[in-house]
């Protein structure tokens, strides 16, 4: 009961969105409970990576999720990073290329993609319409993650305490 007293308590001190605001209940060094914000890919703000590619992102303390739209004719872009990718086609159908390999990518792909290795996507077909790309990577990508600047949590270890249990 205390952990929803103290998480009660705050809310009805603080203003919900501001940034410093990274609630969680500790018990020792394990936390046991978190003021946590929901999300909507509906009201999350999207960003143009290029033409024909648009992304919206949400991130975890260690992790960066992109929910990207690929519209047909976009421009293509061969880059690898450091970072491990699960990519997955929600909808829609896309040509990926992943080192000397070519992968048909229709809704329901879901494909891992090693980091460090040069890896592309051929925009849409034009009778295929707009495809939707999740995207996971790991760790926490800091380009990427800068996009995230409307959350307001923080779950890491050294996130504020707000009760000791």
């Amino acid at each position: 009961m205390a952990l929803f007293g103290a998480l009660f308590r705050h809310n009805e001190q603080c203003h919900f969105g501001a940034r410093e605001r990274r609630i969680v209940v500790k018990e020792g060094d394990q936390i046991v409970g978190a003021l946590v914000p929901q999300y909507n890919w509906d009201t999350i703000p999207e960003r143009e990576l290029r033409p024909g590619v648009t992304q919206k992102v949400v991130r975890g303390d260690n992790v960066v999720i992109g929910l990207t739209t690929l519209q047909p004719g976009m421009e293509t872009s061969p880059h690898k990073h450091p970072y491990e990718q699960l990519f997955m086609i929600l909808k829609g159908r896309i040509t990926l290329h992943i080192g000397d390999q070519t992968f048909d990518c229709p809704a329901g792909t879901v494909i891992r993609i090693p980091p460090n290795v040069m890896h592309w996507g051929e925009g849409p077909k034009e009778e295929d319409g707009p495809a939707l790309n999740l995207d996971v990577w790991y760790p926490l990508r800091p380009d990427y993650a800068k996009f995230s600047d409307y959350q307001t949590d923080q779950f890491s270890p050294d996130a504020a305490v707000i009760e000791e249990a």
